[in-house]
Parts: structure tokens; sequence; C-alpha cells
């Protein structure tokens, strides 16, 4: 288990953001049109609106008062071994099962991370907690989504 102040967990899942958005543009791209690429397309959109709060998100809570409060990630939040390790070793990119299935995987860990988050920020602020327990269940319906794309091609 990781232990962060609430500002660095920020700035870890930002980081983590910007890492997997990139990531899924470079697999989008190579994609073939059709219901994966639709997929890609709509997360990569919701990835960047993702951005966007947690960059308010941070920008709303005073570092000067955070100090005290910590989040504890049961998950890694980390982007460079994640990357590796689920999106980036795969050549040529063009397998959606493969996109598939780390899309599952990564939403659903961002899950457990913006929850964490979440729940560390509303001593804070509840109308922070509140949006980032919105991320927290649009990563959940992520992916879901993504685990639905990748039982259909397996049926196929």
């Amino acid at each position: 288990m990781k232990s962060l102040q609430l500002p660095m967990a920020l700035t870890e899942l930002i980081s983590r953001n910007s890492a997997i958005l990139t990531a899924y543009r470079e697999w989008a791209r190579r994609l073939t049109p059709g219901p994966v690429s639709r997929l890609a397309s709509s997360i990569i959109e919701q990835r960047f609106e993702l951005g966007k709060a947690l960059g308010e998100a941070a920008s709303e809570l005073s570092v000067s008062a955070l100090p005290r409060l910590e989040v504890e990630f049961e998950v890694e939040p980390s982007p460079a071994a994640l990357i590796d390790g689920k999106l980036a070793s795969h050549e040529p990119m063009t397998e959606p099962k493969i996109l598939l299935s780390a899309m599952t995987e990564l939403e659903a860990a961002d899950h457990e991370l913006l929850a964490a988050v979440a729940g560390a920020a509303l001593p804070f602020s509840s109308v922070i907690a509140e949006r980032l327990a919105g991320e927290a269940e649009s990563a959940r319906k992520r992916s879901s989504w993504a685990q639905d794309h990748l039982d259909l091609l397996s049926m196929g």
C-alpha cells in the first residue's frame, strides 16, 4: 500500500491520466474503424475531461491546508510502469483485444485510485470529494464497457 499527501496524490493521478491518454490515443489511431475504435474515442474524450477535473481539483485545494491529509492507495498510481507493462510493450498495437484488456484493467484501477482520493478529500471539501467520486464511477463504467466489448470479441 502506498500513502501520499493529497496534493501529491492528485499530481500522481494527473500524470497517470496524461500517460494513459497518450497511450490510448496512440492505440486508437492504429485501430481499424469499428466498435472498438468508437469506444476508444469515447474513452479518450472522457479521459481528457478527467484531466480537466483533476486539474481543477488540484487548483481548488489549498496546499497549505492539506499537508495532514493523506491518501492510501491499494493500487500503484505511477504511470510509467503501468504504461510500459500494459500498453507500450505490444506492437504493432492493432490488436483490439489487447487494448480492451488493458483498458479494463486500467480503468478498474482508476476507479480504486479516484475513490481513494475522493475519500481523502472529503474532510477538506465535500464538493471536490463528490466530483472525484463521480469520476471514480465513470472509470468503473469505462472498465465495464471495455470488458463488454472484449467479451463480444471473444464470442466472434
